[in-house]
């Protein structure tokens, strides 16, 4: 340790009652997440509670030092990653609290899955599902604002977000919801100041923010302004879900749920050209789904390699899956449904080359396996290439798919580059890696090019770079092309919450 981790540790052991960690090893730890990103930060604090939170942020700020929040350090973008102090809340704050008939209150660091087996025994669900349910945090889904393959059932996060309590940049705790427009006699003077500052900025730049939308179905790109604002409110809360710990630290949220489905089912549709599968999308979106993800040759080749199950089930000739769920009241109401997504792809000008169909609950689950083992199974390639994720969250409408796929072939063929492809396609989000060695200037010099290209294409269809993996500093910089007039909004609303630019530095602005 140098003489100011010595002092930091020294500091702050002497204010919290959780860990302040300064040696090596776990500084090493926290440097990286599942990004391409590695900073070592100068301490890692994890807070028991409210209290340990607010006094290192107030510590952080006297000394003018970074604080970066972090869950399990799942993120891709590297959005939990910074040179300063790391707050780990999964190790203590991770209690679940008041479970109602409608909602659940929980402590950021409350594991994803883990919140679920709890709301599974009285019926209910937190419906938006990131692929890393099983170590993925409350506080990191929020922070990114996370979906995943059931955004066409369930929205994204901030839709469920009802109230939060929040540690500012100055140490000021405040209860955060929809808030009244109208000055009143609020117990909480800095909440009714914040609520002032940011309504004069929306109320001010509605033109702009109107016209930044998006026309694809999501966007997670910057901060989402465009649903904060009505007549006599503005919800506060919802301004944090996605904004990645830059505008204060989440210590305790209330979140709305959904009733579990009475039935599922699925059906998984074999195609022999990805180009076939993009097409038959539009298709399958006639019917009505809660899922369609897209699974290519190099995740199927991996999955039959690893489990005889997906050996029996995929035969080798297929290129690309469409998984297809369908919901209802009943597995004859399901099976009906997916009878007729079947019977409308099959007449299609793009028909599958094979099909399989599932209603019973074990079964779905097995088929749902392949995608949410696609990450883990391309760690298995071998070779000093290895799929990166640094492009891996673009967002388009789901029609424009099989253009925007000639035009990525293209891209990475002018690079000499691979890439493995897994998507939400029903909702138009891409999750692309390409094959890369970052032992190779060359390919890391590529990196950057990929990028620009495969973002200039996104963009001119109207899509964004960041669908639910947060901006972090893979999409910082690439924040200005994409907000364009709306950035310097983006800008104002960072200064409001974080005057002295201490929270999370270096993403979004």
């Amino acid at each position: 340790m140098d003489q100011e981790q010595v002092r930091i540790k020294e500091d702050l052991s002497g204010l919290l009652a959780g860990d302040v960690l300064c040696d090596d090893l776990f500084l090493q730890l926290y440097a990286s997440d599942a990004s391409v990103y590695e900073i070592r930060p100068l301490a890692v604090v994890r807070p028991r509670n409210i209290g340990d939170v607010t006094a290192c942020v107030q510590y952080a700020a006297e000394h003018k030092i970074p604080i970066h929040p972090r869950g399990a350090g799942t993120g891709l973008a590297g959005e939990s990653l910074g040179d300063g102090i790391v707050v780990d809340f999964s190790r203590y704050m991770n209690r679940i609290g008041t479970v109602t008939k409608h909602t659940a209150t929980v402590q950021p660091g409350v594991v994803h899955a883990a919140l679920n087996t709890q709301l599974a025994k009285q019926g209910r669900l937190f419906g938006p599902d990131p692929a890393m349910s099983s170590v993925t945090t409350m506080g990191s889904v929020l922070a990114i604002d996370a979906s995943g393959s059931h955004f066409l059932k369930y929205g994204s996060a901030r839709r469920y977000v009802r109230s939060l309590r929040v540690v500012l940049a100055d140490g000021n705790v405040v209860d955060l919801s929809r808030e009244p427009l109208i000055r009143n006699a609020d117990p909480q003077p800095r909440r009714r100041e914040l609520v002032e500052q940011v309504a004069a900025v929306l109320h001010r730049d509605a033109d702009k923010i109107r016209q930044a939308v998006r026309t694809s179905q999501l966007d997670r790109s910057g901060y989402q302004l465009h649903d904060l604002l009505s007549d006599d409110t503005v919800d506060m809360a919802r301004l944090f879900a996605g904004s990645e710990g830059t505008l204060g630290l989440i210590t305790e949220a209330t979140l709305a749920t959904e009733p579990v489905p009475t039935a599922r089912g699925v059906v998984l549709l074999l195609f022999d050209r990805l180009a076939d599968a993009a097409h038959a999308v539009m298709d399958v979106r006639q019917e009505s789904i809660s899922a369609c993800d897209l699974i290519d040759r190099r995740h199927l080749s991996l999955a039959r390699e690893n489990d005889v199950r997906f050996d029996l089930l995929i035969p080798p000739e297929t290129e690309t899956v469409l998984l297809v769920e369908v919901q209802g009241d009943s597995s004859i109401d399901v099976l009906h449904r997916l009878e007729a997504i079947l019977d409308r792809v099959k007449s299609s000008k793009h028909p599958p080359i094979g099909a399989r169909m599932m209603t019973d609950a074990e079964d779905v689950e097995i088929y749902w396996e392949l995608a949410r083992k696609v990450v883990p199974t391309l760690y298995r390639l071998k070779g000093t290439s290895r799929p990166l994720p640094f492009i891996e969250d673009v967002a388009i409408s789901p029609e424009q798919l099989p253009g925007f796929f000639n035009h990525l072939f293209e891209i990475l063929r002018r690079h000499s580059v691979t890439a493995s492809i897994f998507a939400h396609a029903g909702h138009g989000q891409l999750h692309i890696r390409p094959l890369l060695d970052l032992a190779s200037r060359a390919d890391v010099e590529d990196m950057e090019r990929i990028a620009r290209e495969v973002y200039d294409e996104v963009l001119r269809r109207g899509g964004t770079i960041s669908g639910e993996h947060g901006d972090g500093l893979s999409r910082s910089q690439f924040v200005p092309q994409q907000a364009g007039p709306l950035y310097e909004t983006f800008r104002e609303i960072k200064q409001i919450f974080d005057p002295e630019g201490i929270l999370n530095p270096g993403k979004f602005v």
